[in-house]
């Protein structure tokens, strides 16, 4: 007996969150995550008018940003709403691809009735989403997918109904994608390709076209003034050739492409940090080019919808050879083109059954597939659940990657694991080939230092790093400040001390004008107030006060401070 689409949605979002349930208590990641936090929480000074200011990196995001914005305006950055948030998302997006199925049903003429709840319970367990799911900061490909699917409703609506008015919505939808993460833009081309594919006679097709021509044609234009106007913008480095050639890229390109196609019919093993994918992944990536084609002319459902997630691969692909991203590979790149790879399965295999001639087990096989991918995908919210599980495990399959023995030391320290931690780092200042994480890596080494009671080693090592504290980062200063202040506990001299104090003044009044914190103000008017100094304590704490957000944990007490100086003098 069919069951009823309220039924089934119902069952569909209980099994999502029965599948992520364990990530509600999973706290933050120390890739990204804490970046996040400091970023946006508390303190942060983050304008909500700076959220859509371009800040000429690789990526302009603003709802992206937006999210972690409000994040922090509702409930403060706590990890269990912002976990859940990304649940919800994958929620949004399973109800989306439920959606889609059914239309598209309709109009293919799939005779399965189970097709677009198959389609979307394949799609919220499939253990390949559990990295953008499980993981705060990978919420842009969770919420770029509500977009883009809602934006391909909205134009299969427009197909069917054959009313040129629906293509708006689907347009503006397609704008709000692009403005989360910009592997949006390939909706114009799996639009393209839908219209033109599209069975029946619709008497708009032609317009549809004209207009998504038209809109393709015209990004590609806004682009390439965008690197001829701008040589040193954003968008011209990250088209910049890199050393081995075109050929090379393509290789690279197309043993991408073979390798994430085979992530999405058998995702194990999965990893976090995957560095390295074998040459010979160069024979399916060339199959599936030599297929796609043929699948375009076949204009059958199943076909389109794998050309389609072809499509929303690309930038994936483009990643992989330019290397901007953490690691060059990545299982939440497959996110939405997921979405479409589970419609094509689900629409094929009854066929294939039927070949077979076996077509009653269609519907077992598919649900028993759809089992062991829960199976999997609850496994590995274990693993997410912790940094020190999920980084031995990422370590234990990338084990020469030195980003993964970095983040697995310092998951080591924070378990008060110091010696294990310390190795673990040293073996990722051997292995690392980042400029971008050497810096990184020398903080964690400096705080080992500290976790160590060697305060005076921490400070040593400060000083071979930097000649000058003004070149120094501020984590860098940070760490300073706590080795001084560990010195400062068992110095007897006062000389010593006083000269200690006026090291740490100095730290703070570098970070300030780093930072542009306050409260690098508020801490340095403490200690002139320790050094008997009154009155520039009084200074440097009125100073804060007059910067310091409203919301600041210190305010209270640097009134307090102000009014204590003020009254002794």
């Amino acid at each position: 007996m069919r069951l009823r689409v309220s039924y089934q949605l119902f069952l569909l979002g209980f099994i999502v969150l029965a599948v992520y349930y364990n990530s509600l208590s999973a706290g933050f990641n120390s890739v990204d995550d804490s970046h996040i936090v400091a970023a946006y929480g508390m303190g942060a000074g983050k304008k909500f008018v700076d959220l859509f200011r371009p800040m000429g990196t690789y990526y302009y995001r603003p709802l992206i940003e937006l999210s972690y914005y409000l994040d922090n305006r509702l409930w403060g950055m706590h990890p269990r709403f912002m976990h859940l948030e990304n649940i919800l998302l994958h929620l949004l997006n399973t109800i989306l691809v439920f959606l889609v199925a059914r239309q598209a049903a309709d109009a293919w003429s799939v005779k399965e009735s189970s097709f677009p709840l198959l389609s979307s319970l394949l799609f919220a367990v499939h253990p390949i989403n559990t990295e953008p799911v499980a993981w705060i900061a990978g919420r842009t490909d969770p919420l770029a997918c509500v977009f883009i699917l809602s934006a391909i409703w909205c134009l299969q609506h427009c197909l069917i109904k054959d009313r040129i008015v629906y293509l708006l919505p689907s347009l503006a939808f397609f704008v709000l994608g692009l403005l989360t993460k910009e592997v949006a833009i390939c909706f114009l081309f799996a639009a393209l390709l839908l219209t033109i594919c599209w069975p029946g006679t619709v008497r708009q097709r032609r317009k549809v076209l004209i207009l998504l021509t038209c809109i393709i044609l015209g990004s590609l234009m806004l682009l390439i003034s965008l690197v001829i106007i701008r040589p040193s913008s954003s968008i011209t480095a990250f088209f910049d050739g890199r050393d081995g050639g075109g050929l090379a890229a393509l290789q690279t390109s197309i043993v991408a492409l073979g390798f994430y196609l085979k992530k999405l019919v058998f995702p194990l093993p999965l990893n976090f940090a995957i560095d390295y994918v074998s040459p010979f992944y160069i024979l399916p990536g060339i199959a599936i080019i030599l297929l796609l084609p043929f699948c375009i002319r076949q204009q059958r459902f199943p076909a389109i919808m794998l050309v389609i997630g072809c499509v929303f691969l690309c930038p994936a692909l483009l990643i992989a050879e330019r290397h901007v991203a953490w690691t060059p590979f990545a299982e939440r790149y497959l996110y939405l083109p997921s979405a479409f790879f589970c419609m094509g399965v689900v629409s094929v295999c009854p066929l294939i059954m039927e070949k077979l001639h076996c077509r009653q087990w269609g519907n077992p096989f598919l649900l028993f597939i759809s089992c062991c991918a829960t199976v999997i995908s609850v496994q590995r919210t274990f693993v997410w659940h912790d940094n020190l599980t999920l980084y031995q495990d990422t370590v234990s399959k990338s084990p020469d990657y030195g980003a993964t023995h970095l983040e697995l030391g310092v998951a080591l320290l924070q378990k008060g694991r110091i010696a294990e931690g310390r190795k673990e780092i040293e073996v990722a200042e051997l292995l690392n080939k980042r400029p971008s994480l050497r810096n990184r890596i020398k903080e964690s080494l400096m705080a080992v230092r500290l976790q160590e009671c060697d305060n005076q080693g921490a400070r040593d090592f400060f000083n071979k790093i930097y000649k000058k504290k003004e070149d120094a980062d501020p984590e860098f200063l940070r760490l300073l400040n706590k080795a001084d202040e560990g010195l400062l506990d068992n110095a007897t001299v006062i000389t010593v001390r006083n000269g200690l104090y006026c090291d740490m003044i100095e730290n703070y009044k570098i970070l300030y004008s780093k930072t542009q914190d306050p409260f690098n103000l508020y801490q340095a008017g403490i200690l002139e107030f320790r050094c008997g100094n009154h009155f520039m304590a009084r200074a440097n704490i009125q100073k804060a006060l007059l910067e310091a957000p409203l919301e600041s944990h210190y305010r209270g007490a640097a009134v307090r401070w102000l009014e204590k100086l003020e009254a002794g003098q």
